[in-house]
């Protein structure tokens, strides 16, 4: 029974592929989901009101995304843009990032990946106790 199912969606998608239709499946999966970008701050003491508290100056971030990445980064307050400082990061690999050497500092970043989904923009305010 089995082979004669087999034989019968043979005909059947020969029969519309002669007709010039396009059988099709399973249609090509488009991502169009923006990558997930995190920074982690070495010396991280606390966390709140999206300020990050650090121990000691300079403090390294460490950016890590969940899928090939491009992370542009600013560490004066002002927006990020294509045209700002970059590191790369590979799935789920985390990448060292700036080291960052004022006493305090807004970053923001954001990440785009290898088909252009950008994600958001984050911030965080680094200072010391």
């Amino acid at each position: 029974m089995k082979k004669i199912s087999n034989v019968a969606f043979l005909l059947v998608a020969a029969a519309l592929s002669a007709c010039g239709s396009n059988l099709e499946f399973f249609p090509d999966y488009i991502d169009s989901t923006a990558p997930a970008i995190t920074a982690s701050i070495s010396g991280f003491t606390s966390f709140s009101n999206n300020t990050t508290h650090v121990s000691a100056l300079p403090a390294t971030v460490t950016f890590s995304s969940n899928e090939a990445a491009t992370i542009y980064y600013t560490t004066n307050g002002s927006d990020p843009t294509t045209a700002s400082s970059s590191v790369a990061a590979s799935a789920n690999t985390p990448i060292s990032g700036p080291s960052i050497t004022i006493s305090s500092t807004i970053l923001k970043f954001f990440g785009v990946d290898t088909l252009a989904n950008a994600s958001s923009i984050q911030r965080s305010t680094i200072v010391t106790p």
